[in-house]
């Protein structure tokens, strides 16, 4: 594969993971409970800055080490955060529906994190970049995967820097689209409570079901 080659597929493949299915339950939970949509920005940058640093880090690992991480650390971090999106999205819908305040699985992880009244105001900024970090440690996608295997095999070290370097870019260029897009929808949605709390209920079960998938893969 030619560096050109390389660099177009891998340009093509941060813009996909960008909006890979981790990233659309997790932004859409960032942005739903900001209180205005400039801090739900603010947030779903900070979650992609720290997706696409740690994305960064194992890619420059894999091109130093010419060795991926191993199979059995990626299959129980990915089984980690599985089990974490199962267990706050149930706590999600239980508030959900019993008459309490709507609060998304942002605000129960920032409790869970941070045990402050950070949860109360919404997902904050400390949590966002966390769960970007988290998940780019332990959501290996298709996308991801096949970007290091081009990193690794494209031969020159400064080859495969250039690589990851535009893959990250576009993944966290295709992220802010998603957070604005998701920011958009939530702050038109507000004002409607019965509407804003069927899109939160959806996002909460796409949450919960993205980490069935992760746990049962």
């Amino acid at each position: 594969m030619t560096l050109g080659t390389a660099l177009l597929s891998c340009t093509a493949l941060g813009l996909q993971h960008g909006i890979d299915w981790d990233h659309v339950a997790a932004i859409s939970d960032v942005t739903s409970v900001q209180r205005t949509p400039r801090e739900a920005i603010r947030c779903g940058l900070l979650y992609a800055a720290g997706h696409a640093a740690t994305v960064g880090l194992l890619g420059l690992a894999v091109i130093m080490l010419r060795q991926s991480l191993p199979d059995a650390l990626s299959v129980w971090m990915q089984r980690i955060i599985g089990l974490t999106l199962v267990l706050l999205g149930a706590y999600v819908f239980g508030v959900l529906f019993s008459g309490g305040q709507m609060v998304s699985r942002g605000q129960a992880i920032a409790a869970l994190l941070h045990r402050r009244s950070e949860a109360g105001s919404g997902y904050g900024r400390k949590s966002s970049l966390s769960l970007g970090v988290l998940h780019g440690i332990g959501a290996e996608t298709p996308t991801q995967l096949s970007m290091l295997m081009i990193a690794a095999n494209i031969g020159r070290v400064q080859s495969g820097l250039l690589v990851l370097v535009v893959f990250a870019a576009a993944m966290f260029a295709s992220n802010m689209v998603l957070t604005t897009t998701a920011t958009g929808i939530f702050a038109i949605s507000r004002p409607k409570p019965q509407l804003f709390r069927l899109l939160g209920a959806c996002a909460v079960g796409y949450s919960m079901w993205i980490g069935i998938v992760l746990i049962a893969s």
